[in-house]
């Protein structure tokens, strides 16, 4: 009888222990799930109201204050996030009053609403929980953005000799 009992609390407290692992590492997963869902929330609204502002910007000094904040929040130096490079180049080249133009605007909100639509894509994968599954489709450009094409262009003399200024 005593192996019995000695059995039978062994084996509840080792099931007590595994269900206390259990939620221990649940509980600290949703806790940092929480606060990378609430921060990259924070992210795409701040990206959605800097995008506002540029297609409104009046002056050079607003479009260098947006371009340095909307920089400070991409990634223009990844490969994979092209879209990224050519969103904060065009955003650059608001300072020009020739620059603000309705095709640039129109490209930016475009390029902007594709990477809003990426990272809300994997934020919703992400809280799925179910990695197995594959990662979501790439939304985003990886392609060599249009506006360094362009600025080549520009950087070059009429004759199609690079510029020596």
């Amino acid at each position: 009888m005593s192996e019995t009992l000695v059995a039978g609390l062994l084996g509840g407290g080792l099931a007590a222990l595994i269900t206390l692992a259990g939620v221990l590492i649940t509980s600290r997963w949703r806790s940092a799930e929480e606060n990378v869902i609430k921060q990259r929330e924070k992210w795409r609204d701040a990206v959605r109201s800097l995008i506002a502002q540029a297609v409104n910007v009046d002056t050079p000094e607003d479009a260098r204050r947006i371009w340095a904040e909307l920089a400070l929040r991409m990634n223009p130096e990844d490969d994979l996030d092209k879209d990224d490079a050519e969103l904060v180049a065009l955003i650059k080249g608001l300072e020009e009053e020739a620059g603000r133009t309705p095709e640039r605007y129109a490209r930016i909100v475009h390029l902007a609403a594709r990477i809003l639509k990426h990272d809300w894509t994997r934020a919703k994968w992400e809280t799925q929980g179910w990695f197995w599954e594959g990662e979501p489709e790439q939304t985003r450009s990886i392609e060599p953005p249009l506006v360094d094409v362009r600025q080549n262009l520009l950087d070059r003399s009429a004759d199609g000799l690079p510029r020596h200024d």
